[in-house]
């Protein structure tokens, strides 16, 4: 793969994660209620799926990132320049937000819209939330784009998952699903718990990779193995 391959591939995932935290949490700091929110995430989320699944493999998560490189989808070298590009993303939209919610011009809710747990779930409680959620939104990446029996949708498949997964989760998790879409504006916040690290990482990673490890070696067909989203032969 030529360096200008590989640039236009990171630079894809650049520009969606950071769709996906400037919309997504902008809604929040919007005022947006939760279904709302939902939609928000999830439609901007299918558009910049269907835009970019065809140059990047459009993970826009390093979740789906770390497990496509877990099942060997992806190579680590490759996959970390991803991670790198995901989070670049994600942290240009929180500076982004983070300069209107200092302008002082715009009326803003909810600090930066960072994902936030209820207390009253515990530590377990909340990781075990964010991974059924991201388990969930990991079967619907392998359903409808990398498994090529999948209909022809573009990202609208998991662009709804995540919608409705924020309906069920939003008011337990945040319902983040993405450790890039949380970092990215809980860099700009006081940073108080740093439990959230663990919260909003391991969740999303325990989700992701039991869900790929499941679909890739039970329910994809080994003459299927032309996995698409997954970009393998980046």
């Amino acid at each position: 793969m030529s360096e200008k391959s590989l640039e236009s591939k990171l630079l894809s995932e650049c520009i969606g994660t950071f769709a996906l935290t400037f919309i997504g949490a902008g809604s929040i700091m919007m005022g947006g209620d939760l279904l709302t929110v939902a939609l928000a995430h999830g439609v901007v989320l299918a558009i910049v799926v269907t835009a970019t699944m065809n140059i990047s493999g459009a993970h826009i998560n390093p979740a789906v990132t770390i497990s496509m490189m877990v099942v060997k989808k992806m190579d680590n070298s490759t996959g970390m320049k991803y991670i790198a590009s995901q989070l670049v993303g994600a942290c240009i939209a929180g500076l982004m937000l983070n300069l209107l919610l200092d302008g002082g011009t715009i009326v803003v809710v909810d600090g930066m819209g960072t994902p936030a747990p209820n207390s009253e779930l515990g530590m377990l409680g909340i990781i075990g939330v964010e991974a059924i959620l991201t388990f969930l939104l990991l079967f619907a990446i392998w359903g409808t784009a990398v498994d090529p029996r999948a209909p022809a949708i573009g990202g609208w498949g998991i662009g709804m998952m995540v919608a409705v997964d924020i309906m069920m989760g939003g008011g337990l998790t945040g319902a983040a699903m993405n450790p890039a879409r949380w970092m990215g504006t809980w860099v700009f916040t006081d940073m108080a718990d740093m439990n959230h690290i663990l919260y909003y990482w391991a969740g999303p990673l325990l989700g992701a990779i039991s869900c790929s490890i499941l679909y890739n070696n039970y329910i994809m067909a080994p003459e299927d193995d032309g996995a698409k989203l997954s970009d393998h032969d980046a």
